[in-house]
């Protein structure tokens, strides 16, 4: 941005915020009419206009749209503030005063919105009169905004205000309001224009420029109901407030674009108007409270003189203390490098389970830098997100660990793409810590997913040894205990042989009872028997369940699930059984993508202070080992839940 550009941009909003701040002032002294408070507080509101249009001249020094934007945003305060001190004028009786007061104020107030109405909604974003429809309509405006001028300076009938006049008014010159009557049909020509741009443009800001188009509608619209309201009720006091809201509502939409959209980077102007507002609204604070105070006590100049030199001594030093606090809203904490590491340091011991922790590392750090979008990679997947994404480029930087990179952050800056010096050193610094956090979690979830494998590959292959065992080795003990006994009816009942048959059954009844046993621990039989869906129903039918709903048919499940939801199950229903007898039980289980049972009682609920014993502990170590989790907790109005949830791994062969 050009040395010139910046001094006039910010020349331009800081006289903006100091009339916008003079005429909210103005208004506790009680002497303005409802029309200027309201005008005060639009010429507040108005000055988003001016920071847009400062905003896109950082970016594009040569902005035609930027320079309206900043033109109408200035002048329609600098109207705000003439307006109030001329009723304040005329209050005190300084009718002339008030006159010329209100005539240097017409023309901000009628060509600062107009401007936006006509040029600024035909050349936005960035549009020039390079097709023959935009020149005529160029020449139009050019001839409409003139005799709008004309018309503000030289009409005896530009100052409706009781008892004003205009000190340079010239007989004849009225005629020309015929060009405020015509500014609603000609802005509505702007408006559609842009709309048909707005339609066929496919770039990355399609949205926002379709957001700014329909909302300019509201500008024609405005005037034209101006237009019809001052011929059917003759008052035309509200005309004012009417035009000058339809064109805060196309500023904030630009705004809006800017904001959301990325359209310009807008924190150097805004960082700017803050401090610079801030510190003036102090100044005009200080020296009215001063003033007002002395006034009772001293007359003359004393008053004025010990105001301005109060307001001096009170602006200097909060200068530094309101740009490091502006900086900390506007740039985040890249001046205050221990801060951000002491936030992210929080926000990681926070975190209580390890999805938790790089989400709080990429919210730190957007919130450190103030960026839009932040993402951490590894192992070529995106592991969390923060933020939205909007169209434009997005920055890889390198997660660096133990010498290799194990990863990127994934960032979007502001629309300007870059990032200061100083922003890049904390963001270097801030990846380091982000890299061993997430190399942290990567390898918890290494660990839990080998845990998860081992888990599945062990239920599996209990399944098969129980299959083997109860299809192979029982039929076999069977076999060879139906021997004996008929080897023992063969040889009679006396003698050693006999005895020796009999020793034998008993070992192979043994050997029967330890093959069920075996087969039991390895896996309930009435998986196999029923399924879970069957299984989870039968004990709860067992045990007095009152509700209960189960699927009859479920998805084939790995072995894993089916157990430890089958454990689960039977040990909750227990726990309800022996502490909540004869309360209503109900259980529920569903696939959902994941796997999803919960079992509810209406009996007295956890104890306060209650510790979690060895069953309770258990159905959560088997809910974690599958990569789930087991939550008990106290029902609202009474009762237990217990609520387990399981991904659905896949079966090892």
């Amino acid at each position: 941005m050009p040395a010139k550009v910046r001094l006039v941009s910010l020349s331009a909003i800081t006289v903006a915020v100091l009339f916008a701040v003079l005429g909210l002032a103005l208004i506790g002294t009680g002497n303005l009419s409802w029309l200027s408070v309201m005008l005060s507080v639009v010429g507040g509101i108005y000055l988003s206009v001016a920071f847009v249009g400062a905003a896109i001249l950082r970016t594009r020094p040569w902005s035609s749209t930027g320079w309206i934007f900043l033109i109408s945003g200035t002048a329609t305060p600098v109207a705000s503030g003439l307006g109030a001190a001329s009723d304040v004028a005329v209050h005190l009786g300084r009718l002339r005063l008030g006159s010329w007061l209100y005539l240097v104020n017409t023309p901000f107030a009628l060509v600062g919105v107009p401007l936006v109405a006509t040029f600024g909604i035909l050349l936005f974003p960035d549009r020039r009169l390079d097709t023959r429809r935009r020149r005529v309509l160029g020449w139009v405006y050019a001839v409409e905004l003139t005799l709008l001028f004309v018309w503000a300076l030289l009409s005896t009938d530009s100052i409706d205000v009781p008892g004003l006049y205009n000190p340079i008014g010239v007989p004849g010159a009225d005629i020309l309001v015929v060009s405020i009557l015509v500014l609603g049909p000609l802005s509505l020509l702007a408006c559609v224009s842009l709309w048909r741009f707005a339609r066929r443009d496919t770039g990355p800001y399609a949205i926002a420029l379709r957001t700014a188009a329909r909302v300019s509608f509201v500008v024609p619209a405005s005037f034209i109901a101006c237009v019809v309201a001052g011929f059917t009720t003759g008052n035309t006091a509200s005309i004012a407030i009417l035009e000058n809201c339809a064109a805060i509502a196309l500023g904030t939409a630009a705004w809006v674009g800017i904001a959301r959209h990325g359209l310009f980077d807008t924190r150097a102007v805004l960082n700017r108007a803050l401090v610079y507002g801030f510190l003036s609204v102090v100044l005009v604070a200080v020296y009215l409270v001063v003033v007002v105070a002395l006034g009772f006590f001293a007359g003359g100049l004393v008053p004025q003189v010990a105001a301005a030199v109060a307001a001096a001594l009170a602006v200097l030093p909060l200068r530094d203390l309101a740009q490091r606090r502006i900086n900390q809203i506007v740039y985040g904490l890249r001046d205050d490098p221990a801060a951000a590491f002491a936030r992210l340091g929080d926000r990681l011991d926070a975190a209580g389970v390890p999805e938790d922790i790089l989400p709080a590392a990429a919210s730190t750090v957007a919130e450190a830098l103030r960026l839009r979008y932040v993402a951490i990679e590894a192992g070529g997947a995106i592991l969390c997100r923060y933020g939205r994404v909007v169209p434009g480029v997005t920055e890889e930087l390198p997660l660096p660990f133990a010498g290799e990179t194990i990863g990127h952050l994934v960032l979007q800056t502001r629309a300007d793409g870059d990032l200061a010096p100083d922003e890049r050193r904390l963001l270097s610094d801030l990846a380091k810590q982000v890299a061993v956090a997430a190399r942290a979690v990567v390898l918890t979830q290494e660990l839990l997913g080998s845990r998860q494998r081992l888990v599945a590959a062990r239920e599996e292959e209990r399944r098969r040894l129980r299959r083997d065992l109860h299809d192979g080795l029982g039929p076999t003990l069977a076999g060879i205990a139906l021997g004996i006994d008929t080897v023992r009816r063969a040889t009679g009942d006396d003698g050693p042989t006999a005895e020796l048959l009999a020793t034998l059954r008993q070992a192979t009844e043994a050997a029967v009872g330890d093959i069920r046993r075996i087969v039991y621990d390895l896996r309930p039989p009435i998986l196999d028997e029923l399924g879970l869906a069957g299984a989870i129903r039968e004990q709860a039918m067992r045990l007095g369940a009152a509700d209960v709903d189960v699927p009859d048919n479920l998805p084939p499940l790995p072995a894993a699930v089916e157990v430890a939801a089958y454990r689960i199950a039977v040990e909750a229903l227990t726990n309800a059984a022996r502490h909540a007898p004869g309360k209503p039980v109900s259980v529920q289980l569903c696939v959902n993508g994941r796997l999803e049972l919960s079992i509810a009682d209406d009996g007295a609920g956890l104890p306060d202070g209650y510790r979690a014993g060895v069953g309770l502990n258990s159905m959560r170590e088997r809910a974690a080992e599958l990569g789930g989790r087991c939550v008990v907790s106290r029902r609202d109005p009474c009762g237990t839940l217990v609520r387990a949830e399981f991904p659905l791994l896949e079966a090892v062969p």
